[in-house]
């Protein structure tokens, strides 16, 4: 099904490039130039996708697309970055937007028309998935732009809370950390919009699996963390292994595409320690994750 496109450059030839290249597969587009007319686009015509370049008139494209991340009707609208030329390319890089991805001149009108409907399709899926929440300022300081899960920072603050909470009633503490195996090739072939999406996915499968008292948050790119109070070895063990199983059985994205992902898991655990063996548990999980991604990925391995 034709979807509806919203392109923004401060170039009008392509503007009337990426329109024609759009329009030949039956899409509609709108068109705009400056962050006003973007910002006012977005949310009076609720485009499937935003073809935004980079530089702007009087603007820079990153700092809208921020905008629109900040506005709830606009949250979810997959960004595609037109850079001009590699600098501009690595500044999307270093700008990390969530649902966003970039192409660099010259625009390949197939890559284009494939961009498009990559995004009109993964686009829904993630709204979703992702719902839209009224967040206050406080949560926003602790959650990943992209998963809506806590980032990695809340999480080391939580592990050190935990880790004094263990050693001072002497229970016991795990640690699990959850590695996407094929993350780098799902970008490749399906483009990173596709990529965000299974880990946001990804997100919402391990809150579903999770006891209330665990924390579950994204450590990095592609991993996930799981802290487990009052969970021995064999639990966490078992826990590891259910994730792994589960990923391992779910159809991300959309079914059609048969993205078949799995995960290694490194677990780490203490029945009793003090503080500082505690903490010394996501650096055990770190080393048994790296040996699971040794020996082959898509299992458990235990620190």
């Amino acid at each position: 099904m034709p979807g509806k496109f919203l392109v923004a450059s401060k170039k009008r030839a392509t503007i009337n490039l990426l329109t024609q290249a759009l329009e030949a597969e039956r899409h509609r587009v709108v068109t705009a130039s400056n962050d006003c007319t973007i910002i006012d686009a977005a949310l009076d015509h609720k485009p499937h996708a935003i073809f935004l370049g980079v530089t702007l008139q009087g603007t820079n494209g990153i700092q809208v697309a921020r905008a629109l991340r900040a506005l709830a009707p606009a949250a979810n609208i997959p960004i595609i970055f037109l850079a001009e030329n590699r600098e501009e390319a690595k500044q999307v890089t270093r700008a990390h937007i969530p649902i966003a991805e970039c192409l660099t001149a010259p625009f390949d009108l197939a890559e284009v028309r494939t961009h498009a409907w990559a995004a009109l399709q993964t686009g829904k899926h993630i709204a979703a998935v992702r719902p839209v929440r009224a967040e206050n300022d406080w949560m926003l300081a602790i959650l990943d732009p992209l998963t809506r899960l806590y980032h990695r920072r809340y999480l080391l603050h939580r592990l050190a809370y935990e880790a004094k909470r263990a050693a001072r009633y002497r229970t016991a503490l795990a640690v699990l950390l959850v590695d996407v195996d094929n993350l780098h090739t799902i970008n490749r072939a399906h483009g990173i919009l596709t990529g965000d999406s299974v880990l946001i996915e990804m997100g919402q499968l391990l809150l579903g699996m999770a006891q209330q008292a665990e924390i579950i948050g994204r450590a990095d790119r592609q991993d996930f963390m799981i802290i487990a109070p009052q969970t021995n070895a064999d639990s966490a063990h078992a826990l590891a292994e259910r994730v792994r199983a589960t990923i391992g059985k779910h159809h991300f994205v959309l079914e059609k595409l048969d993205l078949h992902v799995t995960v290694s898991v490194g677990v780490a655990a203490n029945t009793r320690g003090d503080v500082a063996d505690h903490l010394a548990l996501l650096g055990r999980a770190e080393i048994a994750l790296a040996r699971a991604k040794r020996r082959g990925k898509n299992r458990v391995e235990v620190g």
